[in-house]
């Protein structure tokens, strides 16, 4: 599964666009403006190279003066812009559509949503420039010479790559295609360019675990340090997905074997690489009971979105937040309901425990499962409104309760069900529902009945 759903485009790529770059808006005192561009030119060239995306605008763009060739309600002009600060001169560009998978993996969890959400949770990217810009995962499978030589000219890096299996008939197998190329030449094309990338394995039991996870690993490894580490997360089965004798949950014993593997790496490549450069997702760590380590063993925290770290990070900050807590006249909130992932829940109940003890208020914990995606999704993350919901009125809660703010699209604001915060809490029959944006949201609240600015915010029945 990608990193995040709601970073996708609003836009499917429901045909081809016609060429150049749309200028959307343009500031009359701006440099652009001041030069002669207006909103809706369409940007064609910058100082001779074709474009296609602010992307290409930018870096041609980028060094001094620049010249640009525009449609004008179908006449072709051309705009100098002047040296300054900002490249584009004050220009707001169009977003790109993105370019669309065209692999069928077995295990897309795109493909096990349920009928009837919203079209943008439905686009399968499959675009080095949301991988470069967002971290969304790309499996390479299709990529073209000409889109290899636009990341090393524009030194698109990082990049994040879906591996899945470095053996070809294995990966040909998880990504349901066979690819156009190779995967490790084009890695090693652009290492040499100078591009640093990131790894993801899906891990589907049975399919690339045990010698055939070694074997992706190893040969990995032999890259760094431009390949600098892979992620290993276990593959989603929703409810709703089509029967396919191949898949199987990952189970506490499958988990279990997986770390095993990933220990065995480590000590074989810590030693010659200086990293350990294979990370298991933190839901191997919590099917199993294995406990968190500290935050060293994640190095940079650098796949933290991957669900790696994402534990030992809130463990952290929780600390800090509850630490910083200092006496007062007693609570702004005398008792709140905090919804969790039926899996984080046995992690999050001591932490409340404490943060009564910090504030003097009443705090406990509510695990919902997910009855939109299916008993077998258990991450905070990927609950829709109606679940939160049914978990709140069943627990009786009828005060405060709060939420992660993860299982809230950035984008649009609403939860997987496209359901508003506002619903959900009239539904819950909540007095208030709260959008948390990490444990320094849940003290904060608890202390002065507010939530920090990056917090989504507090939403009354």
């Amino acid at each position: 599964m990608q990193k995040a759903m709601d970073r996708r485009s609003e836009r499917p790529n429901d045909g081809a666009p016609p060429p150049g770059v749309l200028v959307e808006d343009v500031p009359v005192s701006s440099r652009a403006g001041r030069a002669g561009f207006r909103a809706g030119d369409r940007l064609l060239e910058v100082n001779g190279r074709p474009v296609e995306d602010h992307l290409d605008v930018r870096f041609h763009a980028a060094l001094g003066d620049w010249e640009a060739v525009v449609d004008r309600e179908g006449k072709r002009i051309r705009v100098r812009v002047p040296e300054g600060p900002d490249p584009l001169g004050g220009l707001v560009l169009e977003e790109f559509r993105p370019r669309t998978c065209g692999n069928r993996c077995i295990f897309c969890f795109v493909d096990q949503l349920p009928p009837g959400v919203r079209p943008s949770l439905l686009v399968k990217d499959e675009d080095i420039r949301l991988s470069f810009l967002h971290g969304n995962y790309t499996t390479l499978s299709t990529i073209r010479d000409r889109e290899i030589e636009r990341i090393l000219e524009q030194r698109l890096s990082p990049l994040y790559v879906s591996v899945h299996a470095v053996d070809e008939e294995v990966r040909a197998l998880l990504l349901g295609v066979r690819p156009r190329r190779p995967l490790l030449p084009v890695l090693e094309r652009l290492l040499a360019g100078g591009i640093e990338v990131w790894g993801q394995v899906v891990l589907c039991p049975g399919i690339n675990d045990g010698p055939v996870l070694e074997d992706t690993v190893r040969r990995l490894a032999a890259l760094h340090p431009g390949f600098r580490g892979v992620a290993v997360v276990p593959l989603g089965l929703s409810g709703h997905r089509r029967e396919d004798d191949r898949l199987h949950p990952v189970t506490p014993d499958a988990a279990r074997a997986v770390l095993e593997t990933i220990d065995r790496l480590r000590k074989e490549i810590m030693p010659r690489l200086g990293t350990r450069f294979v990370f298991p997702a933190d839901e191997f760590l919590l099917l199993t009971g294995t406990p968190i380590p500290p935050a060293d063993a994640y190095e940079d925290f650098g796949m933290l979105e991957d669900g790696v770290g994402m534990v030992r990070d809130f463990l952290d900050r929780f600390d800090d937040a509850v630490d910083g807590v200092s006496p007062g006249d007693g609570p702004a909130i005398r008792e709140l309901a905090v919804v969790s992932g039926t899996l984080f829940a046995p992690v999050l109940e001591p932490l409340l425990r404490r943060a009564e003890r910090g504030t003097g208020a009443r705090v406990f914990s509510i695990p919902a499962p997910n009855g939109f995606l299916g008993g077998g999704v258990t991450v905070a993350g990927l609950l829709a409104g109606r679940d939160v919901a049914r978990a709140l009125a069943a627990a009786g809660v009828r005060g405060d309760a709060a939420i992660p703010a993860e299982a809230i699209s950035r984008s649009v604001g609403l939860f997987l069900d496209d359901w508003t915060p506002e619903r959900t809490a009239a539904e819950a029959g909540v007095e208030r529902l709260h959008i948390l944006h990490g444990p320094e949201d849940l003290i904060r609240l608890l202390r002065e009945g507010r939530v920090s600015e990056e917090g989504a915010g507090s939403y009354p029945a």
